[in-house]
């Protein structure tokens, strides 16, 4: 009797640590973007003594306007999604632009870009072959 307790315990545990593993196997997770894309073309645009109007109009309305540090604009994005080996593998990046005013001037620009625009097709993740981008021009025959 004491054998088979010991045997179907053994059981027990084997059959749980091997479901455990598969825990996240057919999961599906959403793919989740949030804040705001900065690409580093637009950052090179923004100079020192450069207004606030001319900043808001090149990098867009910033994430992040604290009121306790009203000369900081913080432009944060990140994405977070699955790659081809599905839940086994996601895919995260993550950009912060931040930049800091005297007065109404900009003083200094810090932090990491996106190298190409990701939204819109101008990465090769979200290349879609026969894709034109919005607005683009008939092709020529």
């Amino acid at each position: 009797m004491v054998k088979f307790v010991k045997i179907m315990s053994a059981l027990a545990l084997v059959g749980t640590i091997s479901l455990t593993g598969c825990a996240g196997f057919g999961v599906y997770k959403i793919d989740i973007q949030q804040g705001n894309l900065v690409t580093q073309d637009q950052v090179a645009k923004v100079k020192p003594g450069m207004s606030r109007i001319d900043v808001r109009n090149t990098l867009g309305t910033p994430l992040l306007q604290d009121v306790f540090h009203q000369d900081r604009w913080d432009y944060y994005f990140s994405d977070d999604r699955s790659t081809k080996y599905g839940p086994f593998g996601r895919e995260k990046e993550r950009f912060q632009v931040t930049v800091v005013f005297q007065g109404d001037k900009v003083t200094r620009v810090d932090g990491i870009a996106s190298a190409v625009e990701i939204l819109t097709g101008g990465g090769d993740r979200r290349k879609t072959p026969d894709a034109k981008p919005p607005g683009a021009p008939p092709p020529k025959s």
